[in-house]
């Protein structure tokens, strides 16, 4: 599953890493700050076909669903995201990307040093082992300014198996793109049967991953602050010293 992302550098960073040609940042600088620890509810950018950046809404609910009082999805499945009532439209006309430079996972661990104790969710933050950024494939329904405004509207992060060897205690994690296949899942003549193979075997695999353990402050989605993305290990490193 995704329900936490880090998303920290400059917008123009994840434009020229994309290679964007005439990319346009629709976001006041002044107004943003680096995000570290981003939930649904909150505002990531995200990347959109015509090469613009915005801030958008991370959750989605469709008309339909909100007469029924159903609740805000944060995630679609791959598998099924193209015949799903709640996002069929949105696969085959508004596909996104969220750039982002990790996520978080949580497994039931002993705590450290007490084993004895009762286990906990540790908290792990992952990110690609070259540091580059990563692109999430993502759904949204808010294609022109205004639908920003309708109830429900926003966007959701495209979800696939987990891979073996992946830290992960769920059987899921965001769709990864490299930049090239990235382009592709942006591009409106990307065929149904090429958009087929492409989620099916161009997301950035487990091996180029990497994780570790960091802080339990960031349980906390008020807390946002670089240190909720270091090594558990480096932080009780510098607090002994």
């Amino acid at each position: 599953m995704c329900g936490r992302i880090s998303q920290y550098r400059l917008p123009m960073h994840y434009a020229q890493r994309l290679h964007l040609k005439n990319p346009f940042v629709l976001v006041d600088a002044a107004d943003r700050r680096p995000g570290y620890n981003l939930s649904p509810g909150t505002h990531p950018l995200a990347i959109f076909p015509d090469e613009t950046i915005r801030a958008v809404h991370w959750g989605y609910c469709p008309p339909w669903a909100m007469r029924k009082k159903l609740p805000l999805t944060i995630n679609a499945r791959v598998e099924t995201a193209s015949t799903s009532v709640y996002f069929k439209d949105l696969w085959k006309k508004a596909r996104i990307l969220v750039p982002a430079d990790g996520w978080f996972e949580w497994r039931v661990e002993p705590r450290p040093g007490d084993a004895a104790t009762k286990p906990f969710k540790q908290p792990y933050f992952i990110q690609r082992a070259d540091g580059e950024p990563m692109f999430l494939a993502a759904l949204t329904s808010v294609v022109r300014e205004q639908d920003a405004a309708i109830p429900g509207a926003g966007f959701v992060i495209v979800t696939s198996k987990a891979d073996e060897g992946l830290v992960d205690v769920h059987d899921r994690r965001p769709l990864v793109f490299s930049a090239p296949a990235a382009r592709r899942w942006l591009d409106a003549e990307t065929s149904p049967d090429d958009l087929h193979a492409l989620v099916r075997t161009d997301g950035v695999p487990a091996s180029h991953f990497a994780w570790h353990r960091v802080t339990s402050d960031v349980n906390r989605t008020m807390n946002d602050e670089p240190r909720l993305i270091e090594p558990l290990e480096s932080v009780s490193q510098d607090q002994r010293e």
